[in-house]
């Protein structure tokens, strides 16, 4: 491939979510290959410069797509996304980029005018739930390739952007050795003023309404110890976005659960905090394909996942995790209570959940990326 393709990850800089950490995953492992790839960021600082730092990718600062901070705009089109065109098109040309791998819908939207008048191929990861939008669906009319995240996510594209999409599951990077978890066990809960022996249920992602965090606040209510008397806690791990989970608060102050319900908000490194948990829940509806429950298999953490989202196409119920309709509280309820009262159950979720993500590797996923960029127009160039 002539040194491999040169290749942008563009990023609102204020923003960052399990679909950064997914995409910044990719995106070392295509380096690591042989391609030379650049991280793009609208705006100064934010978590995604130390991100790509830790990862040693080099970041390119573009103009700030707005003033007003990333998590507060609502997911629309706004003029600023047009505006970028003179810096990002600009930017295609100075880094002499064969293709710009999008992310999120605003770098989407964002960036398929450049692409579009210039050599740089745009590939539109598909992270997100589709809905009715002229914007979108304009820029995914430009996108030489779609990679969608699930076939769950696939099948709600429209027939004309399923004929040019992938599907490919995320990787997955985290590893453990036994002493470390157990060394971060303890850590984390010294740090929280928890008694040694307490039960974590954890919840990792940004508190947003399809996220339903609010459920640990009725699990809390509901379960106060295990079996063997250990008093359970409860983890939401991330930040406030919008829109909102209002429940979680209002719940958490109705059932006076707020001394059990921990939030720490963003977490690093998540690994510690990840293998810290008795058990790691996904409740979430319209998950296209949420990270955290593959990053908790493997840090050998079980699972209990949503049945309204990519998930279940890698969780088989009762071998590598539990699946719960996520509007059945009683079943969530009975589920983590099964998790954390039969310890040789949760062991044998772990194994399994071991054995999913292996064949999950930044390397695999990598290539095969790479396979997908070889197929492009031949409009596209190759890194020099």
């Amino acid at each position: 491939m002539n040194g491999g393709y040169a290749i942008g990850f563009p990023y609102v800089a204020d923003r960052f979510g399990g679909s950064t950490a997914s995409s910044l995953v990719l995106a070392r492992a295509l380096k690591e290959a042989g391609h030379r790839v650049h991280v793009l960021t609208h705006g100064e600082g934010g978590r995604i410069t130390n991100e790509a730092a830790a990862l040693d990718l080099p970041v390119t600062r573009l103009p700030a797509l707005s003033m007003e901070p990333g998590y507060a705009r609502p997911d629309r089109f706004r003029f600023h996304q047009l505006a970028a065109f003179r810096a990002a098109h600009a930017v295609i040309g100075d880094l002499k980029l064969d293709i710009i791998h999008t992310n999120d819908l605003t770098m989407l939207r964002s960036w398929s005018a450049p692409c579009l008048a210039s050599r740089a191929a745009l590939v539109a990861h598909w992270r997100s739930n589709f809905h009715e939008s002229l914007s979108v669906k304009t820029s995914l009319r430009v996108a030489a390739r779609v990679i969608a995240v699930s076939r769950y996510s696939f099948a709600k594209l429209p027939d004309w952007v399923q004929r040019k999409t992938v599907v490919e599951f995320n990787a997955f990077d985290l590893a453990m050795p036994q002493s470390a978890r157990t060394q971060a066990r303890a850590q984390v809960r010294s740090q929280l003023g928890l008694p040694p022996d307490a039960a974590l249920v954890g919840i990792f992602g940004n508190h947003i309404v399809r996220k339903r965090t609010h459920v640990l606040a009725d699990l809390l209510k509901a379960i106060t110890h295990t079996a063997d008397g250990r008093p359970v806690f409860g983890l939401a791990c991330g930040g406030r976005a919008e829109p909102y989970d209002h429940e979680l608060d209002s719940k958490t102050a109705a059932f006076g659960v707020g001394h059990r319900l921990l939030r720490p908000g963003f977490v690093r490194p998540v690994e510690n905090w990840m293998a810290a948990c008795d058990v790691v829940l996904s409740p979430a509806v319209d998950e296209p394909l949420a990270r955290n429950v593959p990053e908790a298999q493997a840090l050998e953490v079980p699972v209990v996942v949503s049945t309204d989202g990519g998930l279940r196409e890698l969780i088989r119920d009762g071998e590598n995790g539990l699946l719960c309709d996520p509007h059945d509280l009683p079943g969530w309820i009975a589920a983590t209570r099964r998790v954390l009262d039969d310890c040789a159950f949760g062991q044998a979720l772990t194994q399994g959940g071991r054995a999913t993500v292996a064949e999950l590797t930044p390397e695999r996923h990598a290539a095969r990326v790479a396979a997908i960029y070889c197929g492009l127009p031949n409009r596209m160039g190759q890194a020099a």
